[in-house]
């Protein structure tokens, strides 16, 4: 199996040098991802504390993954979770249309990659746990899906018309029948018909059908896709992930202050260290969402009370809230993790770049909960690679690497290349040529036999007819080889730098599918990725 780690920047300089291992960046964080002593600290951590909702959380979590279909071998993993010295990796993501994009599948396979490699390493049952950001409201991220069009040379967006009213979550949206049709017409007429597409029409006919909202139709489509691998698939706005969170509801409305002051003392250490500020921090932050009807509207704290669009609360009146009706309540960016923390075993974090840098604010946050952050990985990244794109590349003489870090460069250099043609000087000097030496011929037989003009400067005008044609030709000739190389190369930036980023930003994993079957998914499963912040191209 063809894997090739290439070393590109993040965009994100505190995650970066993260990832580097860096102290500068190591000191906003409870561990050093890179050395082994950190996972058997954070073991011996874990096993010092108990919790004591291990039974309502597997039983919830074994309900909810059946429901939405999920494979045996998950359900069994789940069982694993009732006893006490089972531990989970975890991460997640929004609840993008069609699994949104790429960097979604790979943050599922770096999970199940990373959970059956701590297993083996620290001799411990780790098994991987997907959170899916059910409850976020920002809708216009989530309803459309990528993929290329017009041969493959431009990028194209189809939206889902989700009929999104106020500040609905994905998870209370409703799956419209006629909406979901539409929209899955329009990606199957964009795709080209294969040996492989009846599946997949299949697969995203079938969970849609069984699908409440646009939050379980991503559970159902993960779970076909990663649970024979053993992924766990839990929603955050479930019932009992609102019952067992109730406590830490309860805390940070008790400690709101203290958190919104840790987090400016956080934001200043991180500018201190020169890093930019990936958080907004202000100090009536209340860190939670509170529901009104089936709008999540954030909450703000001014004096004594906490405030929304519509309603304004006493802290009691929070309390009792939180005590009672716990549904009504999310959380933010920033107390996520702390719910993720209250409910899980969590031996390891893992989340993209931009998420690194969140939790780089964290550390403060966990300790006031009398709890500690785990450990923080960076997610893998991985760029998708096809026989006939890695063609074209060579036909330009470029490598994956060249179009990842310079292209831009080289494709400014080699335009320019292109103009005039390569022979235009020659064929100035053959047209000089005729003038100089045909023409005084010309006068010539013209003096000798003066019935011959007409003749005479018509042959000329053929000759240096003949030469614009044959010139012509060759430009047209060179015109359309050009077309073919900018169409080859705009084949080749759709697909490896679409919009300029990489492909996992952008396309998504089924236009893959259609071509390479579901059995992609496995096959990257079992890839032997590296987990050292290197970008990992798949050959596909």
């Amino acid at each position: 199996m063809n894997v090739e780690c290439l070393t590109l920047p993040l965009a994100n300089r505190l995650a970066q040098e993260y990832q580097q291992g860096n102290d500068s960046a190591l000191q906003f964080f409870a561990y050093n991802p890179h050395e082994m002593q950190a996972y058997k600290e954070r073991l011996e951590w874990l096993r010092s504390r108990t919790i004591p909702h291990r039974e309502q959380l597997a039983e919830g979590l074994y309900t909810y993954n059946k429901k939405i279909g999920n494979k045996q071998e998950a359900l069994s993993q789940i069982e694993l979770l009732r006893r006490p010295d089972t531990y989970v990796v975890i991460g997640g993501q929004q609840a993008g249309v069609l699994t949104g994009p790429l960097y979604t599948i790979h943050k599922a396979i770096h999970l199940i990659q990373t959970a059956k490699k701590l297993s083996q390493e620290l001799d411990q049952t780790v098994v991987p746990v997907f959170w899916i950001a059910g409850e976020d409201h920002d809708i216009d991220e989530i309803d459309h899906v990528y993929w290329l069009a017009d041969r493959e040379t431009r990028l194209h967006k189809e939206r889902m018309n989700l009929n999104k009213k106020g500040r609905v979550s994905a998870s209370s949206l409703p799956l419209d029948e006629e909406a979901c049709e539409q929209f899955l017409a329009q990606f199957f007429n964009g795709q080209i018909e294969t040996e492989e597409t009846a599946s997949i029409r299949e697969l995203v006919e079938t969970t849609a059908a069984a699908s409440e909202n646009v939050a379980e139709w991503f559970a159902r489509l993960m779970a076909q896709l990663f649970g024979k691998h053993g992924l766990i698939l839990v929603e955050s706005s479930l019932p009992f992930v609102r019952e067992l969170e109730s406590p830490v509801f309860q805390q940070v409305i008790e400690k709101n202050e203290q958190v919104a002051d840790l987090l400016l003392k956080a934001a200043d250490r991180i500018a201190t260290a020169d890093y930019p500020l990936q958080l907004q921090v202000e100090e009536h932050q209340a860190n939670l969402f509170l529901y009104e009807g089936t709008d999540r509207l954030l909450l703000e704290r001014h004096g004594d009370r906490f405030v929304n669009r519509r309603a304004s609360y006493s802290r009691e009146d929070l309390l009792k809230l939180a005590a009672e009706h716990p549904e009504r309540f999310s959380a933010n960016v920033v107390t996520r993790g702390l719910m993720q923390e209250h409910l899980f075993p969590s031996l390891a974090f893992i989340g993209g770049p931009g998420e690194v840098a969140y939790w780089a604010y964290y550390r403060e946050i966990f300790e006031l909960f009398d709890m500690r952050m785990p450990i923080v990985l960076t997610r893998m990244s991985i760029t998708l690679m096809e026989g006939a794109k890695q063609r074209l590349l060579e036909g330009f003489g470029l490598s994956v690497e060249d179009v990842l870090t310079r292209f831009g460069q080289w494709k400014e250099e080699w335009t320019l290349q292109q103009e005039p043609h390569p022979l235009h000087e020659q064929f100035t000097k053959a047209r000089e040529s005729i003038q100089s030496t045909y023409l005084p011929l010309v006068e010539e037989v013209v003096r000798l036999d003066g019935g011959l003009r007409n003749l005479a400067e018509k042959n000329a005008e053929i000759l240096l007819a003949q030469v614009a044609f044959l010139e012509d030709r060759l430009v047209r000739s060179l015109q359309q080889q050009d077309d073919v190389a900018y169409t080859r190369l705009q084949r080749i930036e759709a697909f490896l730098l679409p919009e300029g980023g990489l492909q996992e930003r952008k396309l998504s994993f089924l236009p893959f599918a259609n071509k390479y079957g579901l059995g992609l998914v496995d096959r990257l499963v079992e890839a032997p990725f590296t987990h050292d912040g290197t970008h990992q191209i798949f050959y596909v």
